[in-house]
């Protein structure tokens, strides 16, 4: 890879900067607030830079592409710390102080730096920061304006993630009320609520808007973040400290690129499948396809509609390539949902979920990962016995950040902790040459002390969570096959493979494969040890149903969650199944044999000068994020998380995103290193192969968000607001959320029904908490139905009682201040055998209440 030159460079630069005046005037003009919410990150990362610059020494760039999330971490942590603790309100007053300790912090960190030796950082950092801030405003503002062609707040959970901001919002004090169960606080992963309710309040923006800028704050937040990770792994691996070799600037570019616009390749076979290619009409005249029926995507085994779609269509089903895996039950019948997101599809989708949420925080727990292995052993410590060579201040801060995963995402947390431990390791590893048992002891003993720590800081929140997730089951017969393997992860496996494959050539003196093949094979019969351990532990629990009841009855339920006969049926299968489709299984232990066994040269070096010479830090730092999600990926195939669905749903969606995060970093480290370290030719030949690869992926995003967005053409006009469309739709239920948005707190009676529906919306768009919204969520989030209690019931009963004496008992057991009679509740409550025999009865309303808003179709009425 050669130097860029000058004039390659310049129009490069131009081509962004006209883009970006043309993309920051449409957006201002348009709706202000955008800019703002840019103006107040970027402050936020200001004043946070001190401390990154502080903390992040070892990195080239000092930490400014994590300066934002940094400074948003410490302040949203202060402003609930301090409120969850009763010390201040949920008010601006508390913003404030959140504010003031962060610039207290920064000043101690600039003082502690030193004047001189802060602005020579910025100084030799310059290039860096300024690509930094180009991509920051390039990818926030491109975002916003797609965003303003998709705005609406509406189906899959953003009416839930909605309410959660609103309750938010609407609560005087910490921890917030819980807007669909009247009475508790939120009992969920929502810290990524709290930091986007904060910048609401500190802007003065209003929720539905907010809502729809943070998706690009956070999207912008994670591009640096992934650029900053790649141009410190390639300054530390030629040595060009302070990041001023221009070639690793714009190299880092692909980071970004590969986190966040590269997708998986059902969006090519999608195309494919929609153009009729593989398809004929057989003797019977239907369509046959033994190509598709090999594939086996769901919709994509079956014929495509006639005529076929053509290749300029606005008309793009880009919901499936999220749901490319498929699970079997023992008959072989489909189970249902895999979700295997990937980030395009998720910001496609536009929901605030908590993985979009924690993302750039995910970057600066590995941020805080690299910079410990890049430093090496920095001062001493004792945690509770434990000796730890690191020093105070950068342990608890990492343990802050690390564990704030704990509170955006839950799932997230062990993974990074377990990354933060094994660059631990490799530096003691490193300067004390040890062996497998001081290896183990030095992971754990981090691992132990960061974990505990990490989750102590955020100690609040988990004495009043629940969840529902419930332990570990064995995997017995739910396999990925390699074709869909392959088809999530192809696009990183190829230059990871290759990278790994040449690492191994250039040192193969000193890397032994076959030390590789036999760990990976003893973690292989490790997985299958717990899988069967576990099998044998739910055997045996009907013995246990003298202290637990419902013990007896859990081999049984295990088995008929699989449809299994029995034990041995379902065991044997599984093998059968393994061994069927041994695509994954065949990839990873490729990819382990050499990953284990180019780490185990560390173990093996004799000097500091040798280990340097086969392996350099960045290597080892990117061979440590492609182990953790190497095993994120494996471990589904033996084992998956306990949860209300009863198969891998959740745990190929939790483990499969954290993997593609780590992979696509390691996959843009690679193919940048390939690019400069093979000759000319094979070196031409990787570019093409790399291009065509990257061409493919990007067949989603150019289909999925033109579909989306509908051609970039919003019938009802470019907006950021939410909620605009229901004022269109439904101009008296509009009215109705804006009154009691501006209404005092209180609890609100309304229609209750299923999750993803229009059930709740009163809550959704105001704040105020119901007494049921919907129900099968509150029980993921609870892990039982047992504080829902009679709820729905009860609220039936509000509606269609006869008995204002019974209406006033409900209506005091839950403290109700609002009932509201829409358009949904006549049509839910309507005459039927049981508790509703006569449908909805607004009599005893109107003879005892009073309406506090009127309009239309919608009537709430006042409780006093």
């Amino acid at each position: 890879m050669t130097k860029p030159r000058p004039f390659l460079k310049y129009v490069f630069y131009s081509l962004f900067g006209i883009l970006g005046i043309v993309l920051v005037g449409f957006v201002v003009i348009h709706d202000p607030r955008a800019l703002l919410w840019y103006v107040v990150i970027t402050m936020i990362g200001a004043l946070a830079f001190p401390i990154a610059n502080l903390m992040f020494s070892s990195l080239s760039d000092r930490g400014f592409a994590f300066s934002r999330a940094l400074g948003l971490l410490i302040w949203g942590y202060s402003y609930w710390l301090f409120g969850v603790l009763g010390f201040i309100n949920n008010d601006y007053g508390g913003l404030l102080l959140g504010i003031f300790i962060l610039l207290g912090l920064s000043i101690w960190a600039y003082r502690k730096k030193g004047k001189e030796k802060f602005l020579h950082s910025l100084h030799d950092n310059k290039k860096v920061i300024i690509n930094i801030e180009i991509l920051f405003a390039l990818s926030y503002f491109v975002m916003v304006l797609i965003r303003g062609y998709n705005p609406e707040i509406m189906g899959t959970e953003k009416p839930m993630e909605l309410a959660f901001i609103n309750a938010i919002l609407r609560s005087p004090r910490f921890p917030p009320l819980d807007p669909w169960l009247s009475g508790h606080a939120i009992s969920y992963y929502h810290f990524g609520y709290i930091l986007v309710a904060m910048l609401a309040k500190f802007t003065g923006t209003i929720s539905s808007v907010a809502f729809n800028l943070s998706l690009p704050m956070l999207f912008a937040m994670s591009a640096i973040g992934a650029y900053g990770l790649l141009v410190n792994l390639l300054s530390k691996r030629n040595g060009k400290e302070g990041a001023r070799d221009e070639r690793n600037v714009l190299a880092a570019w692909l980071a970004p690129f590969y986190v966040l616009i590269v997708s998986n390749l059902e969006g090519v076979l999608h195309l494919l499948h929609n153009r009729g290619v593989f398809w004929k009409v057989n003797d019977s005249g239907e369509q046959v396809s033994k190509f598709w029926t090999w594939i086996d995507i769901r919709n994509l085994d079956l014929p495509p509609q006639q005529p076929f779609t053509p290749l300029t269509s606005k008309f793009w089903s880009w919901w499936q390539a999220s749901r490319v895996i498929r699970d079997y039950d023992f008959n072989g019948v489909d189970k249902g949902d895999v979700i295997n997101e990937f980030p395009m599809f998720s910001y496609i989708l536009g929901d605030l979920h908590p993985h979009i949420l924690a993302m750039p925080f995910a970057f600066l727990a590995i941020a805080f990962a690299m910079n410990l292995l890049f430093r090496g052993e920095h001062g001493k410590m004792r945690w509770f016995g434990l000796r730890l060579s690191i020093s105070p201040g950068y342990f608890y801060l990492s343990a802050l950040a690390i564990g704030a995963l704990s509170f955006l995402n839950t799932w997230d947390y062990p993974f990074y902790v377990a990354l933060f431990a094994g660059a631990y390791a490799m530096v003691r590893v490193r300067q004390h040459s040890t062996r497998w048992i001081a290896l183990a002891k030095d992971f754990f003993s981090m691992a132990i002390a960061l974990g505990v720590t990490g989750l102590v800081f955020f100690i609040p929140f988990f004495l009043s969570f629940s969840s529902q997730a419930g332990g570990i089951l064995p995997n017995l017969i739910y396999i990925t096959r390699g074709v869909h393997f392959w088809i999530m992860f192809g696009p990183f496996l190829i230059p990871i493979l290759l990278y790994l494959f040449f690492l191994w050539r250039k040192n193969r003196n000193n890397v032994s494969v076959c030390q590789g093949m036999k760990i990976t094979l003893w973690l292989v019969i490790a997985l299958l040890g717990i899988m069967l351990i576990l099998v044998g532990a739910i055997a045996v629990l009907p013995i246990l149903q003298s202290v637990q009841s419902q013990a007896s009855m859990a081999p049984q339920v295990f088995l008929a969650s699989m449809a299994a006969p029995d034990w041995g049926s379902v065991i044997g299968e599984g093998f059968k199944r393994r061994f069927q489709y041994p695509g994954t299984l065949l990839t990873m232990f490729i990819l382990f044999s050499l990953l284990f066994g180019l780490l185990m040269s560390r173990l093996n070096h004799k000097t500091e000068q040798d280990y340097q010479q086969i392996l350099n830090s960045s290597d080892v730092f990117a061979l440590l994020m492609l182990l953790i999600g190497g095993l994120l990926v494996f471990a589904p195939e033996f084992v998956f998380l306990r949860d209300l669905f009863g198969y891998r749903i959740n745990t190929i969606f939790k483990f499969y995103f954290q993997a593609w995060l780590l992979w696509s970093i390691v996959a843009a480290y690679g193919t940048v290193m390939l690019a400069r370290s093979l000759k000319k030719t094979p070196a031409l030949l990787f570019e093409l192969m790399i291009i065509v690869v990257l061409g493919l992926t990007l067949v989603y995003p150019y289909y999925g968000l033109l579909s989306k967005t509908n051609g970039f053409n919003s019938v009802s006009g470019w907006t950021l607001d939410g909620t605009a469309y229901i004022q269109q739709a439904s101009p008296d239920e509009a009215a109705a959320m804006k009154w009691l948005q501006k209404e005092p707190l209180g609890v609100i009676a309304e229609a209750v029904g299923g999750s993803y529906t229009n059930y709740g919306r009163m809550s959704v768009n105001s704040g105020q908490p119901t007494v049921l919204g919907w129900e099968f969520h509150e029980i993921q989030w609870r892990g039982n139905a047992q504080k829902l209690g009679s709820r729905r019931f009860d609220i039936e009963r509000l509606y269609c009682s006869n008995s204002w004496e019974e209406t006033k008992a409900i209506l005091e057991k839950y403290n109700i201040r609002y009932i509201v009679v829409g358009q949904l509740e006549r049509s839910t409550y309507v005459p039927k055998e049981g508790s509703c025999p006569s449908g909805i009865q607004v009599n005893k309303f109107i003879q005892n209440l009073q309406k506090g808003f009127e309009k239309e179709n919608v009537v709430i009425y006042l409780v006093p």
